[in-house]
C-alpha cells in the first residue's frame, strides 16, 4: 500500500495505550484534592479533539461539569465559571501553541491545575504542565482516559473497566481500518481533488471531526477550500446551493445523530454526483463490544481520512508540510 507504515502506526497506538496509567493518576488525583468543573482547553485542532469528547459526555447522559474553551476566545473574555478550583486540561503536539500557553498562563494565575498531553520534550507547555503526559501520537487515548476518569469517579461511567480491557485492540483495529479504507480514499482523492469547495458533514462526535478535517487539513495543509456543516444545520441553509457539480463528503457514525446524516445522505444523492460516504459500520473492529462502537468513532474516522491525506499529497504533489502563511508571517 502506498506510502504505508504499519510499524509505525502500531507503535502509536499501543504508545497511547501506554500513557492510560499515568493519565489516571493525574485525574485521580485532581479529584481525591477536589475541584469545581473541567475545562477543556485548545485552539483548531485541540480544541475540535475536545469538543468530541463534550459530545460523548452529553451522549452518554454524563453531568460532569465540563466546559470546552478555544484558548484565544478564553484569553480575551474568559469565562465566569472559572476558579481556582477548575481543572484545564490541555492538548499540544508542539508544546509551543501561543495562545494555548498564555491560556496555561492565566490558569496558573487563577491557581488552577493544568493536566497537559505533550509530545514535545522541553516545549512551554511541556513545562508549565502540572500533570505531565507525554507520548507520541497518543492523543486519542488520551481524551478518553481524562473524560471518562472523571465520569467513573462520578459514578456515571460503570463500564470504564470493560471499555479500557477492549481499547487495547485498537491498535491492530487501526491497521486494518487504514488498509479497508485505502481505495475509497483514493477514489475521493483522484476524482475531487481539484473541485472548487469541498462540503464535509458531519455529526454527534464526527461533527468536529469534519470541521478539524476541512480546516486543518484541507485548507492548511491542501490549501482547499471547504465547508464543513453539522447535519443538524445543514437544511437551514446549505442545502439550498448544493447542486449536480458539487463535491460532499458525509461522514456517518454510529451515536444517537446517525439519522440525522441518513436524512442528509437520502438528499444529497437526488442531487449532486459527487458524494463520498465514509461509514464507521463498514470498519470492523475485532474484540471491541458494539456498545463501544459509537464511541470509538472519532478514532476510526481519523484512521479512514488519514488515508485521504496521503493520497491528496500525492496527486496534488502538494506536502503536507508546506505552508504559506502558517507560522511562517508575523500575526
Amino acid at each position: 500500500m502506498f506510502n504505508f507504515d504499519e510499524g509505525r502506526i502500531l507503535q502509536e497506538h499501543r504508545n497511547g495505550l501506554g500513557i492510560v496509567s499515568a493519565t489516571e493518576k493525574a485525574v485521580d488525583e485532581i479529584v481525591a484534592r477536589g475541584y469545581t468543573n473541567i475545562f477543556y482547553i485548545g485552539i483548531g485542532g485541540t480544541v475540535l479533539y475536545a469538543s468530541q469528547m463534550a459530545h460523548i459526555v452529553r451522549e452518554e447522559g454524563s453531568t460532569i461539569p465540563l466546559f470546552v474553551e478555544n484558548a484565544a476566545d478564553f484569553c480575551a473574555v474568559s469565562n465566569p465559571h472559572f476558579s481556582k478550583d477548575s481543572v484545564v486540561v490541555i492538548e499540544s503536539i508542539s508544546g509551543d501553541t501561543k495562545e494555548v500557553v498564555e491560556a496555561v498562563d492565566k490558569a496558573h494565575e487563577a491557581g488552577a491545575a493544568v493536566i497537559g498531553y505533550v509530545e514535545k520534550e522541553g516545549s512551554p507547555l511541556y513545562e508549565k504542565s502540572d500533570y505531565l503526559i507525554t507520548t507520541t501520537g497518543g492523543g486519542y487515548y488520551f481524551w478518553y482516559t481524562v473524560t471518562f476518569r472523571f465520569m467513573y469517579h462520578a459514578g456515571q461511567f460503570p463500564r470504564y473497566e470493560k471499555f479500557f480491557e477492549e481499547l487495547k485492540h485498537m491498535p491492530e483495529n487501526v491497521v486494518e481500518i487504514y488498509k479497508k479504507s485505502d481505495s475509497k480514499a483514493a477514489a475521493y482523492a483522484a476524482a475531487y481533488q481539484d473541485e472548487p469547495i469541498q462540503y464535509l458533514v458531519g455529526s454527534g462526535n464526527l461533527e468536529d471531526w469534519a470541521t478539524c478535517y476541512g480546516m486543518c487539513i484541507m485548507e492548511e495543509m491542501q490549501w482547499m477550500r471547504t465547508r464543513p456543516i453539522s447535519a443538524s444545520n445543514f437544511f437551514h441553509g446549505t442545502l439550498e446551493v448544493i447542486d449536480k457539480d458539487t463535491s460532499v463528503i458525509l461522514i456517518k457514525g454510529e451515536d444517537k445523530t446517525r439519522p440525522l446524516m441518513d436524512r442528509v445522505e437520502n438528499f444529497v444523492h437526488k442531487i449532486s454526483a459527487k458524494v463520498t460516504v465514509f461509514d464507521s459500520k463498514d470498519y470492523e473492529l475485532t474484540g471491541i463490544s458494539d456498545e463501544f462502537r459509537g464511541i470509538l468513532c472519532p478514532i476510526i474516522m481519523r484512521s479512514a481520512f488519514l488515508r485521504v491525506s496521503t493520497h491528496l499529497e500525492y496527486n496534488r504533489r502538494h506536502p503536507l508540510a508546506i505552508r504559506r502563511y502558517y507560522r511562517r508571517l508575523d500575526y
